[in-house]
This record gives C-alpha cells, sequence and structure tokens, in this order.
C-alpha cells in the first residue's frame, strides 16, 4: 500500500515538471541578426526625426521676434512712397517682423481666419537667403515649419529680372540634388517635403499681394543683406521685372 502510494507520488512530481522542448534549438543566422538590428536602428531613426520635427528651432537671433510695438511704420506706405518719389529703402529685420505682426494681425479675421492657431511669421535674414518661418501652437506646444527663399536678380537688353527660387542650397557638398527646402522644427528637410505645408505659404502670401506687388515686383532692385533688406525703385519701372510669385 505504502509502495503504490510512493508511486504515484513519483507519477504525479512527474507530471507537475515542466516538459522540455524535444526539438533543438537553433540559432539565429547571421542574415536575421542582421535585419533584427535593421529594424531596431530604423524605430529609433523614426522615433528620433518625430522627436527633432516636434522641437521648434531656436528663434532667439530673429530680431523683432521679442519686441512687441504698435508703433513700426505701415510695409504698404512705405514701399508705396518709396516707389512714388523714386528713392530706395531699407527695411532691417526687426521693421519686417513687427510689420508682418500688425498686418497678419489686422488681417486674421479674413483669409487667415481658419488658421487661428498661426502665432507669428517671421523672416530670417541672412545674405542672399530668408528663412520665411511660420510658429504654431498645437494643443498648447509651439511648433515651427520654415521655408528658404532665394532671389537673384540679372540685367540684359530688356531690362532687370528676378528669379525666385524655393530653397536654401545644397543639403551637401557632394551632392547637387535634392535642395535644402527649409525646416520642420529643428529638422532640415529636402526641397520637395514643402509641399505638405506650401497651402500656408499661399495664404499668407494672398494676404500680403498688395505689400509683395509693391516690394518685389515693381522694385528693380531687390537685394537681401544680413539682418536687412534693400528696395530700389531708381531703374525705370518698365525695366523690371519681378516675375511671377511662386505661390
Amino acid at each position: 500500500m505504502i509502495e503504490e502510494e510512493k508511486e504515484q507520488d513519483q507519477e504525479e512530481e512527474i507530471k507537475s515538471k515542466p516538459q522540455s522542448d524535444p526539438r533543438p534549438k537553433i540559432p539565429l543566422s547571421l542574415n536575421e541578426k542582421l535585419i533584427r538590428l535593421t529594424i531596431l536602428v530604423g524605430c529609433f531613426a523614426i522615433v528620433l526625426v518625430i522627436y527633432t520635427i516636434l522641437q521648434p528651432q531656436n528663434l532667439s537671433d530673429i530680431d523683432g521676434y521679442k519686441s512687441s510695438t504698435s508703433s513700426s511704420r505701415n510695409l504698404h506706405e512705405v514701399l508705396s512712397k518709396a516707389l512714388e518719389g523714386n528713392y530706395s529703402v531699407t527695411l532691417t529685420e526687426a521693421e519686417i517682423n513687427q510689420m508682418l505682426q500688425n498686418e497678419l494681425v489686422v488681417k486674421q479675421g479674413g483669409m487667415l481666419a481658419s488658421d487661428a492657431s498661426i502665432k507669428r511669421v517671421l523672416v530670417r535674414l541672412k545674405k542672399d537667403l530668408a528663412e520665411v518661418i511660420i510658429l504654431r501652437e498645437v494643443f498648447g506646444h509651439e511648433i515651427t515649419v520654415s521655408m528658404y527663399i532665394q532671389l537673384k536678380q540679372s540685367k540684359d537688353e530688356k531690362g532687370i529680372a528676378t528669379d525666385i527660387y524655393l530653397h536654401g542650397g545644397d543639403i551637401n557638398d557632394s551632392s547637387v540634388m535634392p535642395k535644402i527646402g527649409g525646416r520642420f522644427g529643428k529638422l532640415s528637410i529636402p526641397q520637395g517635403f514643402l509641399r505638405a505645408v506650401f497651402s500656408d505659404y499661399t495664404k499668407i502670401a494672398d494676404t500680403l499681394a498688395p505689400e509683395i506687388d509693391l516690394g518685389l515686383k515693381r522694385m528693380s532692385k531687390f537685394e537681401i543683406q544680413n539682418k536687412r533688406v534693400i528696395l530700389d525703385p531708381s531703374s525705370s519701372n518698365e525695366d523690371a521685372d519681378g516675375g511671377d510669385s511662386p505661390f
């Protein structure tokens, strides 16, 4: 009787033990390890890109970003008087940004009424290059997108022609294409990615259409320098060709 109980206990103990897999373990091949590593690195890269996009770029170097005075000159009036008097006018980065702030606040109820999340439109000026930045607020968090603009003028027997390029140059020195179109947050993006935000810039351009016509199309000379823009109508308006707006 005692022996039978011992045998039963032994059988139950054997059943309670986890059964080992009789199949032999096959080690991962080198290709499988590389595939898994590639997937892991890819996931990390995607997370890093999203994080970089959501981080707004530093705007503290832009003149006129922190100041908010309503006593700045009226952009339309300044350009109109320069054309009428046939004299050059210099607009500083601070003046342009404050003018943009005042103009867009006044016109926010019209063309930009559906985009009330746009807090500011700013311009960063460097030699021969302007970066137009849209500062948005999404769920209380600030994000930035930007577009680079280059203007190149040439003169021939027909007059002065202005060519507009929506890029900031080559991404690196070893390649010609693609060009740097702008920045999403702190991430520099190729030119083709601007299609995602092009409609926003089109709305802003439509809102400021009279000022763009005066400053870009009717001025003979449009020169972007560091922290300022020089506009000069001294050549006859018949010689000036502002070209088609890219927006």
